[in-house]
């Protein structure tokens, strides 16, 4: 079936009768495999729409209203969803590889096992997001919101890059910093007070500003802090994910074998 302008227009009509209750209403679905390949769907609501295993390669639904629609399997390559609401969608194993999600709502959707390489999530909401064994190789994460996503089985070396280059800035402090999250001393919400963020508390460790540390400068965005800002006070390797994987990482960080046998010396 050809998915003409005309037709989906029809379809759009009818769900929106269907989501009112309405009679002659009907829900907007295609069939596995329907081919949308650029299909100009800005703007439409289809909220709870069955688009499972569709291909929406390259369509245009920027600011669509996608909350609860089913979309798993559904192949998204470079689609644009700028804007888009995909709260609590079902885009399981969907291939969303170099789409475009820039401020895009994914609040408690179901991303488990989708590949989003090269997806730009900037400022994206995923709060909540199911986004276990998902592959965010070379995804945008910037300015995005991670608080309570599950984010197990993914491939996070870089965001762990990120918070090494952070420790290469400032190598005196990882051991304090060590400390501090081994006893819920991270506050990722706040650069400032005895429990802080990852630069904060590098600051703390320093005994200086935040914004006084000669080699870092404080940035909200950066995936670093993005990872700490899941981390809150009281939060520890033993009662939090988000804690233990970060000191995973801070103690596999390559120079600090170095550094400990220099100070065993």
């Amino acid at each position: 079936m050809q998915y003409t302008s005309e037709i989906l227009g029809e379809m759009l009509a009818k769900h929106s009768l269907f989501l009112q209750g309405k009679d002659g209403g009907e829900r907007f679905s295609v069939p596995v495999g329907a081919n949308l390949r650029g299909a100009n769907l800005r703007g439409a609501n289809l909220s709870d729409a069955n688009l499972s295993g569709a291909n929406l390669s390259d369509a245009n639904l920027r600011d669509a209203n996608l909350s609860g629609a089913n979309l798993s399997g559904a192949y998204l390559s470079g689609a644009y969803l700028s804007g888009a609401n995909l709260s609590g969608a079902n885009l399981r194993g969907a291939n969303l590889s170099g789409a475009n999600l820039r401020g895009a709502n994914l609040r408690d959707a179901n991303l488990s096992g989708a590949y989003l390489s090269g997806a730009n999530l900037s400022g994206a909401n995923l709060s909540g997001a199911n986004l276990s064994g998902a592959n965010l190789r070379g995804a945008n994460l910037r300015d995005a919101n991670l608080r309570g996503a599950n984010l197990e089985g993914c491939d996070l070396t870089f965001i762990r890059d990120d918070i090494w280059a952070v420790l290469s800035s400032s190598p005196l402090e990882v051991h304090g910093l060590i400390e501090a999250l081994k006893n819920g001393k991270i506050d990722g919400s706040t650069y400032t007070g005895n429990c802080a963020c990852l630069v904060g508390t590098i600051a703390n460790v320093a005994h200086v500003d935040y914004n006084s540390l000669p080699n870092l400068k404080p940035d909200a965005s950066r995936m670093a802090e993005v990872w700490f800002l899941n981390i809150k006070e009281g939060d520890t390797p033993e009662n939090s994910w988000w804690a233990k994987t970060a000191l995973e990482w801070i103690e596999a960080w390559p120079p600090l074998a170095l550094i400990q046998t220099k100070e065993a010396k």
